[in-house]
């Protein structure tokens, strides 16, 4: 898990360094809105192309080789957005680094289900996105810095690449696979067309689309809320990097914390309702704020809150006691429907930022956009042990 988590760690180095990279990119490459836009949109697309395909067809085989193979495809990539003479191949190569991590981390669902017995998924989860969180921080303070100490932000890229290649140098010799075991109330007979279950499971549906309006409203504020800093309070490239990095310690926390109460309240729906509720408001505060602590106090916030149902929407799949490989494709479905949807909204953004001269304005369209988890966290079944338990005395008594 040290081996993946530090791959988690890259893959955060490269695709959450965009907001604080694009000011360089605008005056180096003569970068546009809407070319901005292409790149969030980039990104957040690889991950929609793989997803749900590496759940189903690369999840047959051995999941420590194809890591091995994404891992270095994710060190290859990254060097051609080193060598990026302008903005498209700046965008193609991010395109295909987020596809070989979006593999990776769909092997990353076998490898915990080998290791980690199904009451440590939830609490595993939580790590996994904590670790990815911590990440997030350390590429949006640490960026700005790293560019302006090495007086160039290929350097930074390449300096990234070298790294990747020493972690999957590693994994050669430290990598272990588990035989799988198939848990009690499992689907073994189902895993040769692992794909079916979205056809017989439409709880996966609903899960999957609850964070649609998050991605929507994530893919935005990431590219172009620094910018937005920058111009509306007056503030300097490297304290919006510290600025941004608020989020991802707010992410720290709730991630870390949702999955371990949810488990010990035996509850999943309440940690998807209430940041369905509570998201919009603080998005648009955000807009709002007139100074950089305001503005710190409501990233931290939006961070503890949608960072914090990401453990607990990846664990239900595992709650339905599905197969191996299910539980992979119900979880790859939420890997592609997240960025699918995150791509229009810098997309959007950057378009009416062209049209209007404002950023303000898309910005503040996205923002309400996050009641889709209230919404969706009304239809969902309780999968906790709680709801399984309330399920079973019904019938009794029925």
């Amino acid at each position: 898990m040290l081996h993946l988590w530090a791959m988690d760690y890259v893959n955060n180095l490269v695709f959450f360094s965009i907001g604080v990279l694009i000011p360089l990119w605008r005056e180096e490459l003569d970068l546009s809105p809407t070319q901005a836009g292409l790149l969030g949109t980039a990104g957040f697309m690889g991950f929609g192309l793989m997803a749900l395909p590496a759940s189903i067809w690369l999840t047959r085989y051995s999941p420590k080789l194809v890591t091995l193979l994404s891992g270095l495809g994710m060190a290859a990539f990254t060097i051609v957005q080193a060598l990026s003479p302008g903005a498209l191949v700046l965008v193609l190569g991010r395109l295909g680094f987020v596809m070989a991590s979006a593999v990776r981390i769909q092997l990353q669902v076998m490898l915990i289900q080998q290791w980690f017995r199904p009451r440590l998924y939830a609490t595993v989860n939580s790590l996994d996105y904590g670790s990815r969180s911590t990440g997030q921080v350390l590429a949006l303070a640490a960026t700005p810095a790293i560019v302006l100490l090495l007086d160039s932000w290929r350097s930074y890229y390449y300096l990234v690449g070298a790294l990747m290649v020493l972690i999957v140098a590693s994994w050669v010799f430290m990598g272990r696979e588990r035989g799988t075991r198939t848990e009690s109330g499992g689907a073994p007979q189902h895993e040769a067309n692992p794909a079916g279950v979205l056809r017989r499971n439409k709880v996966l549906w609903i899960v999957a689309t609850a964070q649609i309006g998050v991605a929507v409203c994530f893919g935005s504020f990431l590219t172009f809320y620094p910018t937005y800093a920058i111009d509306k309070l007056g503030i300097s490239l490297e304290t919006a990097g510290l600025l941004m990095s608020v989020f991802p310690v707010g992410g720290i926390c709730g991630t870390l914390a949702s999955g371990p109460i949810s488990q010990w309240l035996g509850r999943r729906k309440p940690f998807v309702l209430v940041p369905g509720i509570v998201l919009p408001i603080i998005y648009t505060l955000l807009l709002q704020a007139p100074s950089v602590p305001v503005a710190a106090l409501c990233l931290f916030i939006i961070g503890a809150f949608a960072m914090g149902v990401a453990p607990v929407l990846f664990t239900i799949p595992m709650d339905l006691r599905l197969a191996h490989r299910e539980v992979a494709v119900g979880q790859g479905l939420i890997r592609t429907v997240f960025p699918f949807s995150a791509m229009w909204g810098p997309l959007f953004v950057g378009l009416m930022q062209e049209g209007t001269g404002s950023l303000f304005i898309g910005l503040a369209i996205v923002a309400p956009l996050n009641i889709t988890l209230f919404i969706n966290g009304m239809l969902l079944p309780e999968t906790g042990i709680r709801g399984r338990l309330d399920r079973m005395r019904a019938a009794r008594t029925g």
